[in-house]
């Protein structure tokens, strides 16, 4: 049996004054303190799109493994390490944070290691040999912790985020964390630009500067969510499942306990099969230019204006999809941009059946083909508010942690299977895998619209923010 519910109707949008965030202490914040809290956690998501710029996966880190001669098994190691590593003590995290009242203790603790061991590794940049294999053997190691790290720090920030974010007000208040972050970020990438350009600095300072620089915003954006004033949660007993003592028993029963919340909460476990059926939907996204550049011929530079329109897709359609997500709920939002998802794949399909019956188009064909990249930008976006806001609407305060530590590991988890889209465009080519996408974004609407909206009155049940 699922939980019970308490849904509510369309209302109409209401500003901080009237909405008061309870917490399992009975306590509420007042609406001065709302405002405060909702201005520095956008403050805080777009120093951290800046900081995130200067150690750029495929911009930074690859091409400085690149330039001291790596291997490209060792090259191929980074993105899984960076983006897979980040949830392995994301549950053991939880089982700690349900024991603690205050969360921003751990974040704040986490936040310095964070920037500490950027700055290290920036020191060793400049003064160790590039020649020598400790380089190479330092920088894995500093990837592993900051990956580590990060996955760490997100479970006390999305815990709080719970507590003090209304959730009439998350949709406006992911949207312009990633509004104002990716204007940032396009500024932080001019600056990556020059510095790994050949009128910037030498190589390998030029890369212990975009250290330096990570480190200093990561640690402007943890001061940023440190002045938040954080109301206290209601906990979950030391003796309950997944608080037993010792890391093994603790993770296997945060498992269970993640395992139990899949199987009797209804809500959640509709959300996990949308969400699984939009990973393998997203399948794609890496072979879109490399689709355009083999099959319809597109020239080179025209990469550059893809990535220009899905940038700028992303940023403008936060707005957007951060009002939808407050006037009619993360159910509509996840539907609406599940649409936009399915629309993704087709176009390409379509387009490139055009191309082969239109010799000598490529040259429409590509500036065609950005509507693409345009769908995939707003997409992603839209997607990412909706699903994340869905899942703290749906978790009670006090087990907001284990379903945000269950949900980064098992999905988490589930992204290494996208590395079954390229063995598909070897075996049957890009057409069968953009129509398994297609596929994959029809059962995902399907699902989505027998989705309820579980946003619940804020006064219905004690610790749910």
């Amino acid at each position: 049996m699922g939980r019970d519910r308490t849904e509510v109707g369309e209302a109409p949008e209401r500003g901080f004054a009237d909405l008061v965030v309870e917490t399992g202490s009975g306590e509420s914040l007042p609406a001065r303190d709302q405002r405060r809290n909702f201005r520095l956690g956008v403050i805080n998501g777009a120093i951290f799109r800046i900081g995130d710029v200067f150690i750029d996966t495929e911009m930074v880190l690859t091409w400085f493994l690149a330039q001291l001669g790596a291997s490209n098994l060792l090259i191929g190691l980074v993105s899984p390490i960076r983006f897979g590593g980040s949830f392995l003590l994301q549950l053991l995290a939880s089982s700690y944070m349900e024991r603690q009242p205050y969360k921003q203790p751990f974040y704040r603790a986490i936040s310095a290691f964070r920037s500490t061991i950027l700055l290290v590794f920036a020191l060793m940049v400049a003064l160790v040999p590039v020649g020598s294999p400790w380089l190479a053997v330092a920088f894995f190691t500093v990837l592993t912790l900051f990956s580590l790290s990060a996955g760490l720090v997100n479970i006390p920030f999305m815990d709080v985020v719970g507590k003090v974010i209304p959730a009439r007000r998350r949709g406006a208040f992911f949207g312009q964390r990633m509004f104002y972050g990716g204007i940032l970020a396009l500024g932080g990438s001019s600056v990556v630009g020059f510095l790994l350009g050949e009128s910037g600095l030498p190589f390998p300072i030029n890369v212990s500067v975009m250290f330096v620089l990570s480190a200093i915003f990561y640690g402007l954006t943890a001061w940023s969510w440190i002045l938040v004033k954080e109301p206290p949660s209601p906990l979950v007993l030391r003796d309950a499942p997944g608080h037993e003592p010792g890391v093994i028993a603790a993770l296997s029963g945060q498992l269970k306990r993640g395992f139990r919340v899949l199987r009797e909460d209804a809500l959640y476990r509709h959300l996990a099969l949308v969400h699984l059926a939009l990973l393998v939907g997203d399948w794609p996204s890496s072979f879109y230019v490399v689709y355009a550049r083999r099959e319809l011929g597109i020239q080179a530079g025209l990469v550059g204006l893809y990535l220009a329109v899905r940038t700028v897709a992303s940023i403008l359609s936060n707005l957007v999809w951060g009002r939808v997500s407050d006037g009619r709920g993360n159910r509509a939002l996840i539907i609406t941009t599940t649409v936009v998802g399915m629309a993704t794949p087709l176009i390409a399909l379509l387009i490139g059946t055009i191309g082969r019956s239109a010799p000598g188009g490529a040259v429409w064909l590509g500036y065609a083909f950005a509507a693409v990249f345009l769908m995939s930008g707003a997409y992603s976006s839209g997607s990412g508010i909706g699903l994340i806001n869905y899942l703290m609407d749906t978790a009670p305060g006090a087990q907001r942690p284990l379903y945000l530590a269950f949900n980064n590991t098992v999905f988490g988890l589930v992204r290494f299977a996208a590395m079954a889209s390229g063995l598909i465009v070897d075996w049957a080519g890009f057409r069968v895998l953009f129509g398994i996408s297609a596929v994959a974004y029809i059962v995902a609407f399907g699902l989505s619209l027998t989705m309820s909206e579980p946003r619940v009155r804020l006064q219905a049940r004690p610790g749910q923010a």
